[in-house]
Parts: structure tokens; C-alpha cells; sequence
């Protein structure tokens, strides 16, 4: 039994290797570090939803975050570009709510979305720009937008490539914030970190 703290989205103390990082991942509700680091991160914006409407693209699983969420009061939505995931990293996510494109996000409504959550889904993206655009679209005037998007601050410039081995097909660079608030009023960055995991998330929104 791991001695770290509960998994804030499940309560389970239960860690196990993923990826080649011990305790990366729980037991019970599959969060990694990522999940937990933001659930524990943006406790106060996820405590309670009071109806409002959540959008979480390329969740991990139906704990995360869609069950956790509900239970909160948020009327919660999941996408995948597919059921059957990425090309490059296929897995059953047939528990999402619907297959769609982030860079396409018609159904729904300019505005009325309070709460977005992409993790490590916009590097997959080659019109990552045009998906931008889209969640900024649909994000409500005081909405907020948790986007973690790896990137390197010594690379100058963010740089296309091949997709790699979970599909990413963007290396981003330091430019990626100031790209990034072209479609937001702000996107202040907040550091993830657990054991080895370090990550970093852009919480955007338009109200500031």
C-alpha cells in the first residue's frame, strides 16, 4: 500500500507503475498523476457545479473526471475523436458521451460551457489552433478552461512532427502560452507535480 495521500478523485491509497513511473497510476479509478495533481490543484473551482455545464476531451476514464464531476453537481460531457482512441494509441473509451472533434465543436452553443478539460490532448492535434478557437468559442464569459499542453521553454518555437507514440504530432516551445492567449484573455500557468511527473496547466478563461 502506497503511503502517498488518497487519490483525491477516487480516495483509493492504492498506486501502481504506469509508463515506467512507480505509482503513477490508481488502482481503482485508473487517475494518473496529472488527474490527481489537478483535482487536488482546482479543489475549489470543482467543488461544486450548481447545474453548470463541464466538457472534458480524451478523459482516462468514467471516474475521471465524469463520475467525479456529476457527483459534484456538474452536468458533465465527454468527447473522443473515436470510441476506439487515437490511431496511435488505441484504447476502449466507449464510455464517452460522444465521438467528436475539438475542432469542431457545433452542438454546442457559443458561450455555455463553464468548465473545460483537456489534458494532453491538444499536441494531437495538428490544427491545434483551430481547437483552440473552438473551446474559446463555446467557453462561457466566465467559464475557465483547464488545458495541460506539454511544452518546452528552451524551444524557441514549436516545431510539427510525425505523430509520435501516443499520436502527438506537436513539439511546443516556449511561443505556446502567448499562442495560446490569442483566443483567451489569460492563461496562467499552474505547475503539476507528483513523484516524478511534472507537468504544466493553463488555467484560460475570458473574464479577468
Amino acid at each position: 500500500m502506497s503511503s502517498r495521500p488518497a487519490c483525491p478523485i477516487c480516495g483509493s491509497g492504492e498506486l501502481v507503475a504506469f509508463a515506467g513511473r512507480a505509482e503513477a497510476r490508481c488502482a481503482v479509478c485508473d487517475a494518473l498523476e496529472r488527474h490527481r495533481e489537478l483535482a487536488r490543484e482546482m479543489r475549489e473551482l470543482l467543488r461544486e457545479g450548481d447545474g453548470r455545464q463541464a466538457l472534458e476531451a480524451g478523459p482516462a476514464s468514467p471516474r475521471v473526471f465524469g463520475e467525479f464531476l456529476r457527483e459534484r453537481g456538474w452536468r458533465y460531457l465527454s468527447i473522443d475523436q473515436s470510441r476506439s482512441g487515437h490511431p496511435s494509441d488505441s484504447r476502449d473509451v466507449g464510455f464517452i458521451d460522444r465521438e467528436a472533434d475539438l475542432c469542431d465543436l457545433s452542438f454546442l452553443a457559443h458561450g455555455t460551457i463553464e468548465l473545460v478539460i483537456a489534458q494532453h490532448v491538444i499536441e494531437e492535434i495538428p490544427a491545434f489552433e483551430t481547437a483552440l478557437a473552438e473551446i474559446a468559442r463555446v467557453l462561457s464569459p466566465r467559464g475557465t478552461a483547464l488545458l495541460e499542453i506539454p511544452y518546452d521553454p528552451r524551444l524557441k518555437r514549436s516545431e510539427r512532427h510525425s505523430p509520435g507514440r501516443y499520436g502527438n504530432v506537436w513539439r511546443f516551445g516556449a511561443d505556446l502560452p502567448s499562442v495560446v492567449r490569442r483566443h483567451f484573455a489569460h492563461a496562467e500557468p499552474v505547475l503539476l507535480q507528483e513523484g516524478s511527473y511534472k507537468g504544466r496547466l493553463l488555467v484560460c478563461g475570458h473574464d479577468r
